[in-house]
């Protein structure tokens, strides 16, 4: 009888789209289209419902621009659905009607004196003006020349509603003031929502820079290095197979045992860092460990891996029997030194396409927040890394 697989039973889970609006498809600001896409229904029939809910006081417009100050355009170019076959033409003439009927309403059903209407109008034109130009994002004369147009189209409808609003009384101030909010509202707003995401895109792209960066640290130090050994060894079958499952296990262990891997303390994984190099190299490695021990963490894993490393190529390069291990957690800092008594080396000369110092030492402290000193001359070679714990 076949067995299941115990994740057979588990269900995919569907993540909802954040809503965004494409560059391809769009009449003023690609909202309906937009909202086509994101809710999967015809784009002609969500313009349509706009423009209806316009001749409710202007509701259709007020729902358009909230959409568009609060999301973002995106370069995807899906297509959008849509079963009629109504040209750019049309929409734009239906967006128009829609544009009438909301001032329209706003002034029959609300009673908005005319001219206070003519002044939101010029508010509306300076916030399309200034939309455009964060939708857009170029630093190009053009869009800087618009967004100024917009900012001062903007200001100025605001201080005319303002004024016109005003009429001395508490009211009249208190109109004045929501007014005024607004329109700052409406240049503001949007601005900080691009800024907002541009900050979350870089932190992210940061991110993932700084875990591939990891990633790779990490099968250099362990794959690569073993992967090295082997090809020194290959005429040894029984050697080169306790490399290949010795490394199987490790790197099983960094994949799926990560709560194990976290559970322990630091001069634990520096002990066991040692024993591994000891069995990969064949050189004996005794850690002296001096101050309180500490929580070993994703805080300072690195610095053990970056000891590793250093034990590597000391076990590696150096031709010596014996390497030096030292860790401290002193006022505040912890630190780990790995000498070896070998010929020594020019850090400076190391070659471009070698990662082992510059990447799984000196980069990942450097990733983590601490640092990496080396010493070398003809009498051996110190590799010092610390970390700041306090």
């Amino acid at each position: 009888m076949a067995q299941l697989s115990p994740y057979a039973s588990i269900e995919p889970v569907m993540m909802y789209p954040r809503y965004t609006r494409p560059k391809n498809g769009r009449v003023v600001a690609g909202v309906a289209a937009g909202l086509a896409q994101h809710l999967g229904v015809d784009v002609g029939w969500v313009r349509i419902v706009l423009v209806v809910a316009a001749f409710v006081s202007g509701a259709g417009i007020g729902a358009y621009a909230l959409l568009w100050m609060f999301s973002e355009p995106n370069d995807l170019n899906k297509p959008v659905p849509s079963d009629k076959n109504f040209s750019k033409g049309t929409y734009t003439v239906l967006a128009l009607v829609g544009i009438a009927g909301a001032f329209l309403t706003m002034s029959v059903l609300s009673g908005i004196n005319g001219v206070v209407l003519v002044a939101l109008g010029v508010v509306a034109v300076g916030a399309w003006l200034s939309w455009q130009s964060f939708d857009r994002g170029k630093k190009s004369a053009g869009n800087v020349i618009a967004l100024v147009v917009g900012v001062v189209l903007v200001f100025l409808g605001v201080i005319a509603m303002a004024f016109l609003e005003g009429d001395g009384d508490l009211g009249g101030v208190i109109a004045s003031v929501v007014i005024t909010l607004l329109g700052v509202s409406v240049l503001v707003v949007p601005l900080g929502v691009r800024l907002t995401s541009s900050l979350v895109a870089a932190r992210e792209e940061k991110a993932v820079a700084n875990q591939r960066a990891e990633i790779a640290s990490k099968l250099h130090d362990s794959v690569l290095q073993t992967l090295a050994l082997i090809q020194k060894r290959a005429d040894d079958p029984a050697e080169v197979t306790r490399l290949a499952r010795g490394q199987e296990r490790e790197l099983r262990a960094w994949l799926f045992d990560a709560e194990e891997k976290t559970s322990t303390t630091v001069f634990a994984a520096l002990n066991k860092a040692a024993g591994e190099v000891e069995d990969l190299l064949g050189v004996r490695i005794v850690p002296v460990t001096v101050g309180d021990d500490m929580e070993y963490t994703e805080m300072t894993d690195p610095l053990v891996m970056a000891a590793r490393e250093a034990m590597v190529n000391a076990g590696k390069h150096a031709g010596v029997d014996t390497v030096d291990v030292y860790a401290e957690n002193i006022a505040g800092e912890l630190s780990i030194y790995v000498r070896d008594r070998g010929p020594g080396f020019d850090p400076d000369a190391i070659p471009e396409d070698r990662h082992g110092i510059r990447d799984s030492i000196i980069g990942r402290m450097e990733r983590a927040g601490g640092s990496a000193k080396i010493r070398s001359n003809e009498s051996g070679t110190e590799i010092a890394v610390s970390l700041p714990v306090s």
